[in-house]
């Protein structure tokens, strides 16, 4: 028998606090929750997780490894005082791991680190991070960790001595655990004492306070409108692809044996799925990349990568494309053989042609001479995109001549260079290709026929350093998806901007205009390490017209999701509340939610907060020209308020987003009224895309004009209002929020 390390230590150290036998709660009751006990007598923790799941150690502890595969409790602290003891060792030196308090706070630890570093609104660190003098832990020494929290002032204790004490938020927690980050960890006990609301009790796949994750799945495809995530996709990179009698396909490497594909079925628009099946083996192990097309002649081709060792890859890796066909009419798929060798990365752009019939695969691929930047001259990165074609139906295919290369203009640790093409063919016969870009921006390249390309040119498209999705709508209309995010402020984030959001546009002229960029799918509420968000969509298209998007990566962020494309082309817009704040996003800030102001009307309510940035994005459709009225209301403690009309999303802890965007105007320039009341606002901006101007009314007054900092990409498509408070007190309230754009 295993002998007991630790014990668990309660402290009631508030007046009328009592425990809940079994965890059950009551709203607003004091109350202590176990939520790890000893793990050797096998009780289930009252966990859940962003990856993959703790381990159990017979030594009586649960086990975690890896950036962003988190241990988060059921239910956090509501607001109000608590306290939260756990009792774990770090085995390895200086390996920092965090506690997880809030959707951005943490205390970033390691054992025998010589500071320990406190991030995030929690702290008053929303800005900067604080650090301290670290205790002196020893790895593979267990110790116990207090933190808690008394009106505003949070005090941590590491093995009972105190360590630091400070200025904190007294609000709920949206988030409560630990994430082993470059470490590992060992958790023996874990519990919380505090109020904990009910309401926070079911942990939710897709379960953000904001977004169109609020929206509930209509029950019939026909009566689909706005986007709705239907359900969770089984694997990042799935394929999604319509056949001749309407039944839609996803394929998706099956997880975690990654020796076979998947397929999923659906006959009812996207609504409802099959079980999975497999579709056919592979003769090896795949990573994630495939790509499924329905061809002319009834016949299904699979385009996906194998992986092997040996020369002509990356750093002694191979990823080699192989091919497959189910022949009409059959229900075998052949053989998979191998077509392009080497190492190719993501898989995106796979093609048959209307006019020849002809199959093209554009992929990127490494060089392996230059896996090491250049130490003179230009880099342009480890990837060329190359472009393969077959004119048999996959028997046999021919490389293009053209080698597309990509330059890369600024230093960054990923040096990806030409990756992850896709293709459309349009209706001159041209082959348009999209390739992916760290430099904020898509590049591109045509062909007559698929054999010779042109040299890559930038595009207006924004993008982050993230693929791109293509799709010919029966009606000859183009869907185009991008994530259309930035981040000035860490321009060298995760992917080069980030993936928080992924955008819709549509064009009716063969992409000269372009309609919509509007959000179809958010980021869930816990962004974890790795690869994560909202990106690598494949989408088709139903009988009744609606769109079926399969995107995003990572645990609990991969999602079917359904839309109908004359959404995009709405020219007034009105923010509905009656599903919440369906249309806003609120990522490096939290709390938002729906209020009820005067009159009884609904509006959206912004919670100030001390430390940092605080606000929320509102996405309509882009227009060079239009007029926003919303009422609003700044209590006083709001200070330096600025609303933007952008044209890419900026999450809200980016400090340098307001004057990179299209149009900012500061409250106070505007003459807006300081009695803390609501007035009314009218925004009408003119030729965005020449950095024109908005004229700004409030309550109907002679406007103030503001112009254009720069010249926006198509239009503007977001408000984004940001503002500082001294205090967690009080609310921006945005109501009766509408857009009318020009026919």
């Amino acid at each position: 028998m295993t002998p007991t390390i630790f014990r668990l230590r309660v402290c009631f150290w508030l007046a009328g606090w009592s425990a809940v036998p079994g965890g059950a709660m009551a709203q607003g009751a004091f109350q202590t929750i176990t939520f790890v006990a000893n793990a050797e007598n096998q009780t289930k923790p009252r966990v859940r997780y962003t990856g993959h799941a703790w381990v159990a150690d017979q030594g009586g502890f649960l086990a975690g490894t890896g950036r962003g595969h988190r241990l988060l409790t059921e239910v956090a602290p509501d607001a109000g005082d608590f306290r939260i003891e756990l009792e774990l060792s770090l085995p390895a030196a200086n390996r920092e791991v965090a506690f997880v308090l809030g959707g951005d706070s943490e205390l970033s630890f390691a054992a025998g680190a010589k500071g320990w570093r406190l991030r995030g609104r929690f702290f008053r660190a929303g800005d900067a991070p604080l650090e301290f003098a670290a205790p002196a832990i020893k790895a593979g020494k267990s110790f116990a960790l207090v933190v808690e929290r008394k009106a505003e002032v949070v005090t941590i204790l590491a093995d009972g001595a105190v360590v630091y004490r400070g200025v904190c938020s007294a609000a709920a927690l949206g988030a409560l655990g630990l994430d082993p980050g470059a470490g590992t960890v060992r958790l023996y006990t874990f519990a919380a004492s505090g109020v904990f609301a009910a309401s926070r009790m079911a942990a939710r796949p897709f379960g953000n306070p904001f977004g169109l994750q609020l929206r509930r799945a209509p029950d019939t495809a026909a009566a689909v409108y706005e986007p709705v995530v239907v359900r969770g996709a089984l694997t990042n990179e799935s394929s999604i692809l319509r056949l001749a009698d309407g039944t839609l396909e996803t394929y998706s490497v099956t997880k975690p044996a990654s020796d076979s594909v998947t397929v999923q079925r659906s006959r009812d628009g996207g609504l409802a799925w099959s079980e999975p099946q497999t579709a056919f083996t592979l003769p090896g192990r795949a990573y994630y990349a495939l790509q499924v097309l329905a061809a002319s002649d009834g016949a299904r081709h699979a385009v996906v990568h194998v992986f092997g060792e040996g020369p002509g890859g990356y750093r002694g890796r191979l990823y080699e494309v192989y091919h497959t066909t189910l022949a009409a009419g059959a229900t075998t798929w052949s053989a998979p053989q191998r077509i392009v060798p080497g190492y190719i990365g993501s898989i995106r752009g796979f093609i048959q042609l209307a006019r020849s019939g002809r199959l093209v695969l554009a992929v990127g691929r490494a060089i392996p001479t230059r896996e090491q930047a250049p130490t003179s001259g230009p880099d342009y990165g480890w990837n060329d995109t190359f472009v393969y074609f077959s004119d048999d139906q996959g028997a046999t295919w021919r490389q293009s001549p053209d080698v597309l290369s990509l330059e890369l203009k600024t230093p960054n640790v990923t040096r990806y260079g030409a990756v992850e093409p896709v293709l459309l063919e349009l209706r001159d016969g041209r082959v348009w290709m999209l390739v992916r870009d760290r430099q904020g921006r898509l590049v591109q390249s045509f062909s007559a026929g698929g054999e010779r390309w042109s040299p890559l040119e930038r595009t207006p498209f924004i993008s982050s350093d993230s693929p791109a999705a293509l799709l010919r709508l029966r009606d000859g209309k183009i869907v185009l998806l991008t994530n259309a995010c930035q981040n000035w402020t860490d321009p060298r984030s995760y992917a080069m901007g980030g993936r928080e959001v992924l955008h819709a546009a549509i064009s009716a002229d063969e992409g000269k205009t372009w309609r919509g960029f509007r959000e179809i799918l958010h980021e869930t509420d816990v962004v974890s390490g790795g690869d994560r968000g909202t990106a690598y969509p494949t989408l088709a298209e139903t009988p009744d017209g609606k769109v079926v998007v399969v995107s995003g990566q990572g645990e609990g962020k991969r999602a079917i999701v359904t839309f109908d494309p004359r959404w995009l082309e709405e020219r007034a817009v009105r923010d509905e509340l009656a599903s919440g704040p369906a249309a806003w996003t609120q990522y490096g800030d939290e709390g938002l939610r729906v209020e009820t102001v005067e009159g009884g009307a609904h509006a959206v309510a912004i919670p100030l907060k001390a430390t940092g940035l605080c606000g929320a994005l509102w996405n309509f459709p882009i227009a060079d020209a239009g007029e926003l009225r919303a009422r609003i209301q700044l209590p006083p403690q709001a200070k330096d308020v600025r609303l933007s009309l952008n044209d890419h999303f900026n999450r809200i802890d980016d400090q340098h987003a307001a004057e990179r965007a299209v149009f900012t105007l500061e409250a106070a320039k505007i003459e807006w009224p300081a009695d803390g009341r609501a007035h009314d606002l009218t925004l009408t901006w003119s030729r965005a895309q020449e950095a024109g101007e908005v004229l700004a009314s409030v309550d109907g007054k002679a406007p103030v004009r503001v112009t254009a900092a720069r010249a926006a990409q198509f239009g503007v498509n977001y408000l984004r209002i940001e503002f500082r408070a001294e205090a967690d007190a009080g609310y921006v309230t945005i109501g009766q929020l509408s857009v009318q754009l020009p026919r």
